[in-house]
């Protein structure tokens, strides 16, 4: 599938399924994201040190901006960013503050490979289970690389990623689960040579987590968990770091 056609599926479901939101829906998603906090939680404090320092920070693919919300929370010092694709996703950022106590200081829409901002203006660029959305990884890790400013860092958190050999299988996994939506799910060394490609030293780190999944998916990560020797070799969730070089 062509970029330009994933991001029209992208903007075609978030306004359908915004459009159609009740009273009901908006709890559920609450209760949804409140799930999935659980999981970023522990990112904030394996990162702690990456956010402090940023000075600024963006969330990129941020939806409803929840955890730009969350990041401010954490660290009211931080100016935090909070971007989409979709305009109808991160209008709603406002409604988060009830729930977080913060909301970011500023939001834009606007595809990942092509961010409103000034060179070198950002210290920190994260995403949360979004980057594997990103169709254009070259385009948009060039982009990242130039709003960065030196010794800045981009976080990939927990994103689905595989060995190449088993793309095609766990791609197809993935997109059976929402398949309105195409899903891709990240070749890890692939986008870590991307990202050297882009100027940045790249690393990964495999995080079989077993929380808040599903039956299956428990009992898989509870078993990969025991065999570290095989989160590179199967598809096993994983934060990317990738640091801009100084001149």
């Amino acid at each position: 599938m062509e970029v330009s056609e994933q991001e029209a599926a992208e903007l075609a479901f978030w306004r359908r399924t915004l459009g159609e939101e009740s009273d009901a829906d908006a709890l559920t998603t609450l209760v949804l994201k409140l799930g999935e906090a659980e999981w970023f939680l522990p990112k904030l404090r394996r990162w702690h040190a990456v956010f402090q320092e940023a000075g600024t920070a963006l969330e990129l693919g941020a939806g409803e901006a929840w955890t730009a919300a969350m990041v401010k929370r954490a660290f009211p010092g931080l100016e935090v960013l909070a971007s989409d694709l979709s305009p109808d996703a991160i209008a709603l950022a406002p409604r988060w503050k009830d729930v977080f106590g913060a909301v970011p200081d500023r939001t834009f829409a606007c595809p990942s490979y092509d961010i409103p901002l000034a060179d070198g203006s950002v210290g920190l660029v994260y995403t949360f289970q979004a980057a594997h959305h990103f169709g254009a990884h070259r385009r948009t890790l060039a982009g990242l690389h130039r709003v960065l400013r030196p010794g800045g860092h981009v976080l990939y958190l927990h994103e689905p990623s595989c060995p190449p050999r088993l793309h095609a299988l766990a791609r197809r996994r993935a997109n059976r689960k929402r398949p309105e939506v195409p899903e891709d799910v990240l070749v890890h060394t692939e986008l870590c040579d991307l990202a050297r490609e882009a100027g940045f030293d790249a690393t990964v780190r495999f995080d079989p987590d077993p929380l808040n999944r599903r039956p299956g998916q428990t009992l898989y990560y509870l078993l990969l968990q025991r065999a570290p020797f095989l989160w590179s070799r199967v598809p096993c969730t994983a934060d990317y770091l990738f640091t801009k070089e100084m001149p």
